[in-house]
């Protein structure tokens, strides 16, 4: 019987595309200098806004993946094809096997497989969200596996079972899921008492809270997006809430973002 090679692994059915191997222009991999652990990115994306069930309106006015090099044919098939993925039964096995046969490749050797989920789209329902919380806990323990993501789906998580979400849990604590939860100007009072209870929750989940205004913030934590590759906070879950400065949008964005607004942000955060 001929011995498997990473070639015919990736040749098995059950081997998923959904997977990417590569970052993007601020997903770049990296080596931390202070514990010597090198990261080197992977991502599953779907399609943005169309995959964003909870999408507020400045979200999707600033949205920077439907913009850009994000528009090309190329890489709205890729995320169809993803998206398609996603929808198979056996999506967390594939899921498994997939991580685990990219772990053996040249790229990911004496490294830590860094998967960003979506940096396009989100949880676009409870069954994937479900699928995926498997293919998650598949690899707990396994510390050169770590997940991190940013959603809005916050009714989606709150639905999961206790031990679906124990299992997120522990593995937040254990350094291996970082969980950011994203709130904007625009966010609606339904959404942030989902978001109430989402900390209540998951206690270690981030907050970023994305605003357009720069002169008048009153907070110990803001982000202006200037290194993500060096910062890496993100990637880690210590339960803060960070600001970010919406910095790269057009004037026509912004108009757009300010015509979803309903009151100021920081009345509600205060």
């Amino acid at each position: 019987m001929a011995k498997e090679t990473l070639k015919s692994k990736r040749e098995n059915p059950l081997y998923t595309k959904a997977l990417q191997l590569q970052g993007n222009g601020k997903l770049l991999d990296y080596d931390d200098p202070e514990t010597g652990e090198k990261f080197r990115y992977a991502q599953v994306n779907v399609p943005a806004v169309k995959c964003c069930p909870f999408a507020t309106e400045g979200c999707k006015a600033v949205c920077y993946a439907t913009k850009g090099n994000h528009v090309f044919p190329s890489v709205q098939k890729s995320r169809e094809r993803s998206l398609q993925e996603t929808k198979r039964t056996d999506f967390a096995e594939a899921m498994f096997y997939t991580i685990t046969t990219e772990l053996s490749s040249k790229r990911y050797a004496d490294c830590i497989m860094l998967v960003r989920t979506h940096e396009s789209g989100d949880f676009y329902s409870l069954q994937y969200l479900k699928k995926t919380v498997k293919y998650w806990s598949m690899f707990e323990g396994n510390m050169q596996v770590r997940f991190v993501f940013y959603t809005k789906s916050f009714p989606f998580f709150l639905q999961l079972t206790e031990e679906e979400q124990a299992v997120i849990i522990r593995m937040m604590e254990a350094g291996q899921i970082a969980m950011n939860l994203s709130l904007d100007d625009t966010t609606t009072e339904e959404q942030w008492k989902a978001y109430a209870k989402m900390r209540k929750v998951f206690r270690l989940a981030n907050t970023y809270i994305c605003t357009i205004y720069y002169d008048d913030i009153k907070h110990d934590n803001v982000c202006d997006c200037a290194n993500c590759a060096k910062c890496g906070t993100c990637n880690r879950s210590t339960g803060k809430i960070t600001v970010v400065i919406i910095h790269s949008a057009s004037k026509e964005d912004i108009e757009a973002y300010r015509r979803g607004m309903k009151r100021r942000l920081f009345q509600l955060v205060a």
